[in-house]
């Protein structure tokens, strides 16, 4: 019963050391502004080597 405790206790402090638990909707919002972020710049490095290699822009 004791090293049930321990373990507990334990795993309580290690939780509360990474800090709190994130909010519900958090990780997927982080997830997907990371993703778009991505999206984003793949997009603007695959214009902008478009732009260079025919040195001119085209919409």
């Amino acid at each position: 019963m004791e090293s049930r405790m321990r373990k507990a206790a334990s795993a309580k402090s290690t939780r509360s050391s990474r800090g709190p638990l994130p909010k519900r909707g958090q990780i997927k919002s982080i997830i997907a502004s990371n993703a778009l972020h991505s999206i984003v710049s793949v997009l603007s490095r695959a214009s902008s080597d478009h732009h260079h290699s025919t040195g001119k822009l085209i919409i």
